[in-house]
């Protein structure tokens, strides 16, 4: 975690990993979510923007979330992929704030470490045997999803693990039809998160930079698409294969910042140029898996 905050160029002197606070994250977010506010109405009203109110804003947001640049100036928040950045940032740092949370909870001597770690997600995880027929499947969906343009690397599976988290049988909606073999890719760090509260969507108080349909939990049908949002630490990284009911879907062609699905749509299915062949067999993917 420490390694992750380092990366992002925090300052780990004024702001260490045992410092960091959810309502300093949430206070950091509300001065990007105001800056937001200040640019969409400056656009309205075809103003330019004050470079005085970019500074103070620039100022509170660094000293909640000190910066470490070296002999660089910290970039001012001036512009819309800046709050992105800093958006994503901030919900990396909620994420890393909560397994932090989570793993220094109040432990038992008696009991081995790991397996109190592995408690407090209450999550059941089995590995799959890799002579299994759902490895072989995973494997294949795994080599015909990289996407021909994703080519700077290659994946290698090395282990998969069964996954099934308490109580989210009961609550998935099994009725709704339209049911995929999704991916879904995030940073290591994410994952005590992820497993111990699951796929959570951004709250409207965040930022709505920084989404192409708007908010919500996103999936691929290309496992290049979703690594590329694994940030791999030492080559390695973690994706998740979901089952996803995704009932009718609307669908979209370009960016657009959705609030609302139209009448009749359940979710939202942004067409890109690669996607799995239809004709193929990946659909057997979902009845292995059952």
């Amino acid at each position: 975690m420490e390694d992750c905050m380092r990366a992002m160029k925090i300052d780990m002197k004024k702001l260490p990993l045992g410092k960091l606070s959810r309502n300093q994250i949430l206070s950091a977010r509300g001065v990007l979510s105001s800056l937001q506010h200040y640019f969409n109405l400056q656009s309205r009203k075809m103003e330019i923007l004050n470079p005085n109110i970019i500074l103070d804003a620039s100022n509170r947001f660094y000293t909640l979330i000190p910066h470490d640049t070296g002999l660089e100036a910290v970039a001012k928040l001036d512009n819309e992929a800046i709050i992105k950045e800093k958006a994503e940032l901030l919900e990396d740092l909620l994420e890393i704030e909560l397994a932090y949370t989570i793993i220094k909870k109040e432990e038992n001597d008696e009991l081995d470490p790991i397996d109190q770690s592995y408690a407090k997600l209450n999550t059941k995880m089995d590995v799959l045997d890799k002579n299994t027929p759902e490895f072989r499947q995973v494997l294949k969906y795994v080599n015909n999803t990289h996407g021909s343009t994703h080519n700077s690397y290659t994946l290698d599976i090395k282990d998969v693990y069964k996954v099934e988290r308490e109580g989210e049988r009961e609550r998935y909606d099994s009725s709704l039809h339209n049911k995929k073999l999704l991916w879904h890719g995030s940073r290591l760090t994410n994952y005590v998160g992820i497993l111990s509260q699951g796929l959570r969507i951004a709250p409207p108080e965040a930022p709505m930079t920084g989404y192409m349909f708007g908010k919500g939990v996103y999936f691929a049908d290309m496992v290049s698409k979703s690594a590329n949002y694994c940030y791999a630490h030492d080559k390695e990284g973690l994706l998740l294969l979901c089952e996803v009911a995704l009932g009718n879907e609307q669908e979209e062609r370009n960016a657009n910042m959705i609030t609302k699905l139209n009448p009749g749509k359940h979710s939202c299915k942004g067409l890109g140029q690669t996607y799995p062949d239809p004709k193929s067999d990946e659909s057997t993917v979902a009845k292995a898996l059952d």
